[in-house]
Formats: C-alpha cells, sequence, structure tokens
C-alpha cells in the first residue's frame, strides 16, 4: 500500500513537470519544426510520387521520417530519375535553419535541385532531439 502511494506521487511530480512553461514550449518548437520540415517536403514531393533519401547522415534520414513518415511513399529499388529528399543546414532560413532540398534529374540527365518551400521556422538550431 505505502509503495502504491509513492508512485502516485511520483507519478503526480512528472506529470507535473511535463506541463511547466518549458516542457510545453519544448513541444510546441518540436511541432512547429515537424511541421515546418512536412509542408516544405509537400512542395517537393507531387503526390504518390516514391522518394529516396539522399546523403549518408541516417540522422537526416530519421528526422525526415519522423516529419513525414505518415504519408511518403520510398521508392524499393531507387533509380536515376527517382526523386531524392536530404536536409542541407541553411541558417536563417527554413525549419530552425534547416531546409528540405529535393534531388532529381531532367529528361536530359541534368541534375535538378530544389528547396523546399512553404513554412519556416526562425531561429536556428538545435534542432530537437531525437527520442531512439
Amino acid at each position: 500500500m505505502a509503495g502504491m502511494v509513492i508512485q502516485a506521487v511520483r507519478s503526480d511530480r512528472v506529470v507535473g513537470s511535463l506541463l511547466t512553461k518549458g516542457a510545453v514550449h519544448s513541444d510546441q518548437v518540436d511541432n512547429a519544426y515537424y511541421r515546418c520540415l512536412d509542408v516544405q517536403t509537400r512542395s517537393l514531393v507531387p503526390t504518390g510520387r516514391p522518394v529516396a533519401f539522399a546523403g549518408s547522415n541516417p540522422y537526416d534520414v530519421i528526422i525526415l521520417l519522423q516529419a513525414i513518415g505518415s504519408w511518403i511513399t520510398v521508392a524499393p529499388a531507387p533509380v536515376p530519375t527517382t526523386l531524392r529528399l536530404s536536409l542541407r543546414s541553411d541558417p536563417g532560413r527554413g525549419c530552425l535553419g534547416t531546409v528540405v532540398v529535393s534531388h532529381t534529374v531532367d529528361s536530359a540527365g541534368r541534375p535538378v535541385v530544389r528547396i523546399g518551400t512553404g513554412a519556416h521556422v526562425p531561429g536556428t538550431g538545435p534542432v530537437p532531439a531525437t527520442p531512439l
């Protein structure tokens, strides 16, 4: 019985700490950051078009999957014409200084690089920590 009372008090403190101004602000920044990446990606990816991830940084892939994983289709076997997504640091622009970039080739085989638009979260990182 005493253990249940102690656990109840601990739980109350944990919930209280999650509702502090700092925690709520942090959650709001996280939500704005991932929503910003989502909007930028939607400006680059036509509905239903499979994509791949460019670059070698697995952290960027995790961030993108957190932002767009619910609606994106990942190409099973990317080919040169597959639209590839990456993140790029661009201080003062984009989502806390990060922009979504698409890489593809045109009909003549020339590289085409575009930067996502439509959303902006002012400031610079650090970006929200990725839960593992």
